[in-house]
């Protein structure tokens, strides 16, 4: 009845709350014996055994439910009855914690505890330990997250830590070039500049924002890593503030301060990307409350640093010999925590390296197999034959950007009418349009379907140019062929455990529409 109960929970419920797993269901629930408190499972008689129900996952550990069954003893007269116990009547419910998974190598004492009742004396250092899993890490770790969570997280950590410190070091900076607690801060002078600073460095990010915003879920780990690099610019032309006239505070803090700014927008939409790849299960909230609770520990413990160096001194020269030794620690703690980030998802170089390795071998590699023909942290092909793609692929453009000419609208609708996608070639580019109800499915059986056409077309070699009718009918064979292999190419995918239900690529949003019936109008219509 409890399995029951179980299941039939909302799936996002089950997940996000606890992870069940049935260990082993009792062959029958037996009486109690009556007392008003179940012994204690700390001194099991020789006639009492524990049959495993359920294991808990919980904060980091392992909670095992069991039922207390007694052995050995007469029958009662009601044993042959054909009906169940009462559950408020059967044996006992009792848990433990799993600590096999905590210290294989120690002494295994193992702690009971009734469900309703728990014994005294129970250690202060555990119950401490325990709290600080419930406040900073997430329900059902690790094994209800992706194995790379405490990795990403610890050099995630460090960057923080280090992070902050350095701006408790450029807030010194800046301060002491405004002559705070001098005459010239009298009437405002500070505030103004300061605000004067913070209002042009938003205006700096609302630029950068509209034009690279579109490829921060495709490329994540390159925009961290570029975000780095814009926040230790920013800390250096803030730290330079210390060192010029005061004229120069205000376009130096100003620029040093976009640059921090768009580290701070680049850094929470890629971590919401990180975070959906962490948790199968869907728990979000709880992940991104955990981790808030993480980075504001670093954060804390980065400005009680930064306060200690500055009261050593806040000399220029201090400053900057102490940013110089920072600022590599904090682009290396990056750079070694998105290397720890390993996520089997689908972005167009990935899912470009997989499909040209199906049509040449009839198989798909693993997630850590494809390294040698990738760079830029997995989210760019190496150019040339190394990489081994020999056709440039555009995916989502406008129909006036892959089409010259009304006429190869019309044959691309001629020979792909029913499909969520359409291509076309030309300047050795393989242009994707896609349909408006296109899905991830029509987006990897297009860049399939692309490499196979553009193999066709360099085998014979055929263009539009010089051989109209041959183009159209090599794009007919090739979806043939695209639609009797990729059910085959998505299976490989998920068998190597790539998780083909999202694919991210650089989406401006462009998409089209088109008639399903030959007496319909051809002409697409485009939708941005």
């Amino acid at each position: 009845m409890l399995l029951k109960c179980i299941h039939t929970l909302p799936r996002h419920s089950r997940s996000n709350v606890l992870v069940f797993k049935l260990l082993a269901r009792p062959k029958r629930l037996l009486h109690t014996n009556g007392d008003k408190e179940p012994s204690k499972p700390a001194f099991f008689s020789s006639t009492e055994t524990s049959s495993p129900i359920l294991t808990e996952l919980v904060y980091g550990r392992k909670r095992i439910y069991t039922s207390l069954q007694s052995i050995g003893k007469s029958k009662s007269s009601t044993a042959s009855r054909p009906y169940i116990a009462s559950p408020v009547t059967s044996s006992p419910l009792s848990w433990e914690w799993d600590q096999s998974s905590e210290d294989s190598h120690a002494n295994k004492k193992r702690e009971w505890y009734q469900l309703k009742k728990k014994r005294g004396g129970s250690s202060a250092i555990n119950s401490v330990k325990q709290n600080m899993r419930e406040m900073f890490l997430p329900v059902g770790y690790p094994d209800a997250l992706h194995e790379c969570y405490k990795k990403f997280h610890i050099w995630l950590f460090l960057e923080t830590y280090v992070g902050s410190t350095i701006g408790v070091l450029c807030s010194q900076a800046m301060l002491a070039t405004l002559g705070l607690g001098v005459a010239e801060s009298v009437g405002g002078a500070v505030a103004i500049q300061w605000v004067l600073k913070d209002g042009i460095g938003e205006i700096g990010k609302l630029f950068f924002i509209k034009r690279y915003a579109s490829s921060f879920d495709s490329h994540p780990k390159t925009w961290k890593f570029v975000c780095e690099i814009f926040s230790s610019v920013g800390s250096f032309l803030q730290l330079c503030t210390s060192v010029v006239t005061p004229k120069l505070f205000l376009p130096l803090a100003a620029t040093g301060n976009m640059f921090e700014l768009i580290h701070e927008s680049i850094w929470v939409a890629s971590h919401m990307t990180f975070t959906k790849h962490f948790s199968p299960n869907g728990n979000i909230g709880d992940i991104v409350a955990k981790d808030d609770a993480q980075m504001s520990t670093a954060h804390l413990l980065g400005m009680l640093t930064g306060v200690g160096l500055i009261t050593i001194s806040h000399s220029p020269t201090f400053l900057f010999c102490v940013f110089a030794v920072l600022s590599p620690i904090n682009i290396w703690s990056t750079k070694k925590m998105l290397d720890a980030a390993k996520f089997e998802i689908l972005n167009q170089a990935k899912l470009t390296l997989l499909s040209r390795e199906f049509i040449d071998t009839d198989n798909v590699s693993v997630y850590d197999q494809l390294k040698d023909r990738e760079i830029g942290f997995g989210e760019w092909i190496k150019p040339g034959k190394k990489g081994g793609i020999a056709v440039k692929i555009k995916m989502g453009p406008s129909a006036g950007d892959a089409f010259g000419a009304a006429g190869e609208i019309e044959g691309a609708l001629q020979s792909m009418r029913h499909e969520n996608y359409l291509l076309s070639y030309h300047n050795n580019t393989m242009w994707i349009l896609f349909h408006q109800e296109s899905a991830s499915n029509d987006v990897i059986k297009s860049i399939l379907h692309s490499l196979k056409f553009h193999d066709s077309l360099t085998k014979s070699g055929i263009t539009k140019e010089n051989n109209w009718e041959g183009y159209t009918q090599t794009l007919e064979e090739t979806l043939g062929w695209t639609k009797e292999h990729f059910p085959k190419f998505v299976a490989k995918l998920d068998q190597k455990n790539w998780q083909s239900d999202v694919v991210y690529w650089n989406d401006s949003g462009m998409r089209l529409a088109w008639k399903d019936h030959e007496k319909e109008s051809d002409e697409p219509q485009i939708f941005n």
